[in-house]
């Protein structure tokens, strides 16, 4: 009896680390062989007198693809129109799927920068403004919107919790509401006082995600789809659940010459800040949007993409304004200031950039994690071909 009793303590113990610790274990099995095929792609031009940048695009993107990506996405707009929209590799491996254009990605916490624009919509409304404090209903802290938009709140990050798995940022509970997301950190102390310092983390935007509800009187995916998606004509953007309505792409995880799928997670507590769907075509069309002011107005995005003080008076060490990023880049030897945002998501990772000196934005996608974000390496010389021929056909 005392040895079956061991025996039952012993296997409830071994399910209970596998549960806490599941990433790891599915981690270590269900490897398969992979090679890289960028060679056939799925393309639509839109404008033909980009003929020769679409060309050294697509060049650059077969010779130096060092990512290992089972699939890339790329799209390019310029004065308000989609100007070219590529992809190329699988979407999903074991079925063969092709991407396509239309084949959406998670993007990470590029979901803050289209959340930007939702708040900006609110801003001009006046359903909301930068310096309300967030009602006790949602948070019992004293912050302020601008101080969540900014990473400056004092609110943490991603921890470690007594649930299943044991890594909050690899939740797979599904949340009812953003209330609920919201009790995963309200009870934690501030990291420091609001306005003082800089930490980014996700959970600021759960917390403006709730203020955005209750400014608009509407559920906030609701929100955005009726206010952002729709009007910028994002045909291909949703939230990352279960079910939608979107063609998505299979995420993974890529070694030297290995792959599996990447580790199934549940986004419901990160709507705003890291649990949407889109493709680099629909990032394109609402960077077009933002650009000719038909989404927003040319001074709300200013305010949105102006980099935010400290209480001491100095930017935040990250240049981060409203749910953007805002960096000076060396680009055809000239200094041109970019406004930015890049994720990475369980088996994905994004870049979307706007350059306003060129009216032109880009988007990036890729179904697998990268850390650091070598996107910039692969999207930023594919801008400067464009800029060229831009330069040429004026």
């Amino acid at each position: 009896m005392k040895k079956l009793i061991i025996c039952l303590v012993v296997a409830i113990l071994c399910l209970l680390c596998y549960f806490l610790l599941q990433p790891i274990f599915i981690y270590n099995f269900g490897w398969n062989p992979f090679s890289v095929d960028h060679k056939s792609r799925n393309e639509v031009i839109y404008d033909s007198s980009f003929a020769n940048s679409i060309l050294q695009a697509q060049q650059f993107i077969e010779d130096s693809i060092t990512l290992k990506t089972p699939a890339l996405s790329v799209a390019v707009g310029i004065d308000g129109k989609l100007i070219w929209a590529s992809s190329s590799g699988l979407a999903n491996i074991d079925s063969k799927i092709d991407a396509t254009p239309n084949t959406a990605f998670r993007i990470g916490s590029t979901s803050k920068a289209v959340t930007s624009i939702g708040l900006g919509i609110l801003l001009e409304q006046s359903k909301l403004s930068l310096d309300d404090t967030i009602h006790s209903s949602i948070i019992d802290k004293s912050i302020t919107i601008k101080q969540l938009a900014s990473h400056t709140s004092g609110i943490r990050n991603y921890g470690i919790c007594f649930c299943f798995p044991v890594w909050e940022y690899y939740n797979n509970d599904e949340y009812a509401s953003i209330e609920a997301a919201v009790k995963v950190f309200n009870d934690d102390p501030l990291l420091f006082e609001p306005g003082t310092d800089f930490s980014y983390s996700s959970y600021n935007f759960t917390a403006l995600s709730a203020a955005m509800e209750q400014a608009a009187g509407a559920d906030f995916t609701a929100f955005m789809e009726n206010n952002v998606f729709h009007k910028s004509g994002m045909t291909n953007t949703s939230f990352d659940k279960q079910f939608v309505n979107v063609d998505k792409a299979e995420f993974y995880d890529i070694q030297t010459n290995i792959y599996k799928k990447a580790f199934e997670v549940d986004n419901s507590n990160k709507w705003a800040g890291g649990g949407m769907l889109s493709t680099p075509s629909d990032l394109v069309k609402l960077g077009n949007a933002i650009l000719n002011g038909s989404i927003i107005k040319p001074e709300t995005f200013k305010t949105l993409t102006t980099p935010v003080k400290l209480a001491n008076g100095e930017i935040n060490e990250q240049n981060y304004a409203l749910g953007w990023r805002v960096h000076e880049f060396d680009m055809l030897d000239k200094k041109v200031n970019i406004v930015h945002h890049g994720g990475t998501a369980t088996g994905s990772t994004a870049l979307w950039i706007i350059v306003p000196e060129y009216n032109l934005t880009a988007a990036i996608m890729i179904n697998r994690s990268v850390e650091g974000f070598p996107m910039f390496d692969m999207l930023i010389p594919i801008v400067e071909y464009f800029i060229t021929d831009l330069k040429a056909n004026h």
